[in-house]
């Protein structure tokens, strides 16, 4: 997946244990977050350790047809952690650098079939589809030379996906809607299931056209999440674990509509800079979580989002005027 700056988009939890319960084999490594408030790696550290030996990863991925973990500790591609950790403090991720960045940690995992996520829209790495669409050209001409089968999605990114943004609020996000299909949220069923489905057709699993309502069954009938509890479980978690039990920061800050009317934009570069002020992606219980989105009709006095943090301090320095001002625009009615 290549989040580009979107905030909560936590797809991966729910397609890796998507496509094993295919059948399927499918090592997913991802980075720290660089850019965004919460990578992969840092949200399902918070269900499971992610940083093994080379090793302990072949036994988890021999015993469970899948794995999500940090590519980082594993050091198959050196040189691009040194960059990363250049990035990261910068708060940086070059488009120059993406492509092997993405391509050499595949390789290292022997990976032969990928779909790469390009969100795109205001805020994102790629503003127009025009641009998504030059990078999705290159990136699948480079896969090619390199012996990866690539299918590259280019899907609207004008607000997070879910509700949830830091690692732990994506991770409860994540495990509720594995738990209970009915409980959603809408966004990240439609886009996670339309990923795996593209790589359960990319694999001869479903027919060309039915790889979303393939995808769809496995998370309706509860297979993904028994096959996620076996991947928690492989890499030293508690399968047991509980969408009440992941702890989320105990400092609290609501904010509430003044008037009645209609949420016409949700910011995502201004909800990343909220939820790395509140503390992520360093603290995992910090983060943000948006009860009205955009779309949705308000009443004065309903609460719209709210922001956790472990720290009382970094909460306190929220400025209350800028996000409302640019996160949440409110039309009168």
């Amino acid at each position: 997946m290549l989040k580009g700056g979107v905030p909560g988009n936590k797809v991966s939890l729910i397609i890796v244990p998507i496509v094993a319960a295919a059948g399927l084999t499918i090592p997913k490594s991802s980075t720290r977050a660089i850019t965004s408030p919460s990578g992969t790696a840092d949200s399902m550290e918070v269900l499971a350790p992610v940083s093994f030996t080379p090793d302990v990863l072949n036994s988890i991925v021999s015993e469970e047809k899948a794995c999500i973990i940090w590519g980082g500790a594993l050091e198959t591609a050196p040189a691009d952690n040194i960059l990363i950790e250049i990035e990261r403090p910068l708060h940086m991720d070059p488009v120059g650098l993406m492509i092997p960045s993405i391509l050499t940690k595949k390789l290292s995992l022997g990976v032969k079939k990928l779909v790469l996520d390009i969100p795109v829209g205001e805020g994102t790495k790629f503003p127009t589809p025009d641009r998504g669409k030059q990078f999705a050209y290159l990136f699948k001409e480079i896969a090619a030379n390199v012996g990866i089968e690539a299918e590259c999605a280019l899907t609207l990114a004008h607000q997070p996906i879910g509700h949830a943004i830091g690692p732990a609020l994506e991770a409860k996000e994540a495990l509720i809607l594995l738990r209970d299909y009915s409980a959603g949220p809408n966004s990240l069923i439609e886009k996670s299931t339309d990923l795996a489905g593209i790589l359960l057709e990319m694999s001869g699993k479903a027919q060309k056209g039915m790889g979303q309502n393939l995808a769809k069954d496995i998370l309706k009938t509860g297979k993904a999440y028994e096959k996620m509890k076996k991947i928690i479980e492989a890499q030293g978690g508690n399968p047991e674990i509980k969408p009440e039990d992941i702890e989320v920061g105990p400092f609290i800050k609501e904010f509430f509509a003044s008037k009645d009317g209609y949420i016409v934009e949700v910011n995502n570069s201004i909800i990343n800079r909220i939820a790395k002020t509140a503390g992520c992606p360093s603290s995992k219980t910090s983060g943000v979580e948006i009860i009205k989105k955009q779309g949705a009709k308000i009443k004065e006095g309903e609460l719209v989002f709210k922001i956790y943090s472990h720290s009382e301090n970094k909460l306190k320095r929220q400025k209350k005027s800028i996000i409302l001002q640019v996160v949440l625009s409110v039309l009168e009615e």
